[in-house]
């Protein structure tokens, strides 16, 4: 084992005890030296380990005492999902509008994106012959196809070529599939919470939805079973891996689960994969159509989250609905942006999204962590936030808070948050708001940050008051 690989073992133990609350906040780690005698590792091992852990965010360095943990357990302990008896109900229509920046949409930081080497790629593209201009392969490009294929294998995941479509971006890709298996006024499952933007395409679609409740393994099955053996649902909507907004997933066995459900019952899964990728653990997890057998899960994903918004690429697996799926296609479209697609290939193809993954995951991993300390640190000691393995989103429980207030007054400062019941049609999540952290840490975010949680702050102490008031309690 290599002593890059030692290291990262090493800090992963760390990473467990840490999150159990193993270690007070006062309570140095081990010295290097005592480190290196218990692992039987060297000192220079031992750094790297540390070095490793302080730049997640997990511990910080004294230089006079040592290393010490910096990560709270209390505020990161994982978020009760609220449980309830699922039932459908119809979208308001049109759907209400919402900010589209700062920590209210989940994106990159510009600074973050590949685009040296997109450009380069780009320009080779636009050096090739005079037939880039022509029509292309409406189902998508060869060169392109091929290129996600043999990238997906590389994660244990095998898609052919022939098997996918490209769409322009991941919503795109889902509302073709919603068209092809769905009509107006059909009910479709989907996890509560469920991401706004998929709420968003039911509603103007016309479709009902049934929220599923979600748990620590991922979704409650017990309830969607019951409901596609009555054949309730049309169909169901799912994000398998680090759901937007609590940025958790479903289980291995789950993923099993639902893939054997959609065959036995004959009811589609359409897949919403679009953070797959972003995993801030090194193993990029598998996905509900790695199990699906019968083709009735129908994938969807794009390189919005992972790579460049802006080229509104993505793709399809279709599964069974492969040939309708691409009548529709062509029928609509005729085909995405053929420059694009040939220059994504080349991309893909030379390694390096693969190399730009592997940092960016790191890169992510570090600012997950920052921002937890930033915001358990600044929030009130009862904020508790869902501490993900991957995605772009924090979602945070705020006990006694308006987040509707909260965000009606950070607007008005120019700082943009979602609350929770914007994922949702029930009334479970109004202590709940979501936050992008995709932005890097500066400054400015850091006075945003601030501000956010002196405000939230105000919010309590205000509820506070009102209630002593209310109650006859004497203030002192």
């Amino acid at each position: 084992m290599g002593r890059q690989a030692k290291y990262k073992a090493l800090a992963g133990q760390f990473i467990t005890a840490i999150e159990a609350g193993e270690y007070e906040f006062d309570q140095p780690l081990p010295s290097l030296r005592q480190l290196s005698a218990l692992y039987q590792v060297s000192m220079t091992t031992a750094l790297a380990c540390y070095r490793y852990l302080e730049s997640l965010g997990y511990i910080t360095a004294d230089p006079k005492r040592g290393f010490f943990p910096c990560f709270n357990p209390q505020h990161a302990s994982a978020i009760e999902y609220a449980q309830f008896n699922a039932k459908a109900c119809t979208l308001p229509n049109p759907p209400p509008s919402r900010a589209r920046s700062g920590f209210a949409t989940a994106q990159l930081d510009p600074t973050l994106i590949d685009s040296q080497q997109l450009r380069a790629s780009l320009a080779r593209t636009m050096r090739s012959d005079h037939t880039l201009f022509n029509y292309g392969d409406p189902l998508g490009e060869q060169p392109f196809r091929q290129a996600l294929s043999e990238h997906l294998k590389t994660q244990g995941f095998v898609i052919r070529a022939q098997e996918l479509v490209i769409t322009q971006g991941c919503l795109d890709a889902v509302k073709t599939a919603l068209e092809l298996v769905t009509k107006e006024q059909d009910i479709v499952a989907v996890p509560s919470p469920c991401y706004t933007g998929l709420l968003d395409i039911l509603s103007v679609m016309g479709r009902q939805v049934l929220e599923i409740p979600s748990n620590q393994d991922g979704i409650d099955l017990v309830q969607l079973e019951h409901e596609m053996a009555r054949h309730q649902v049309a169909a169901c909507l799912i994000s398998a891996n680090f759901q937007n907004p609590t940025g958790h997933s479903l289980s291995t066995q789950q993923k099993a689960a639902l893939a054997n459900m959609a065959s036995q019952y004959r009811i589609p899964i359409i897949e919403d994969d679009v953070y797959r990728e972003l995993c801030h653990t090194g193993t990029t997890p598998l996905p509900i159509k790695h199990f699906d057998q019968d083709g009735w899960v129908v994938w969807c994903s794009s390189i919005s989250k992972t790579l460049a918004p802006g080229l509104r690429l993505g793709w399809c697996a279709p599964g069974r609905f492969h040939q309708k799926y691409s009548d529709l296609i062509r029928i609509r479209s005729l085909g995405c942006n053929r420059p694009l697609q040939l220059a994504l290939a080349d991309y893909i193809s030379r390694g390096h999204y693969a190399r730009y993954l592997k940092k960016l995951n790191n890169t992510l991993a570090s600012q997950c962590n920052q921002y937890i300390q930033l915001l358990t640190r600044l929030l009130p000691d009862k904020v508790r936030v869902n501490r993900p393995q991957g995605g772009l989103v924090l979602w945070l429980e705020l006990p006694d808070i308006n987040t509707k207030q909260l965000q009606k007054q950070l607007k008005e400062e120019r700082i943009y948050i979602l609350c929770g019941d914007a994922f949702s049609t029930t009334t479970h999540y109004h202590n709940y708001i979501r936050l992008n952290f995709g932005q890097c840490i500066h400054a400015e975010i850091e006075t945003q940050l601030t501000k956010l949680a002196q405000t939230a702050s105000s919010l309590q102490r205000q509820k506070s008051v009102k209630s002593e008031s209310k109650t006859g309690t004497k203030l002192v």
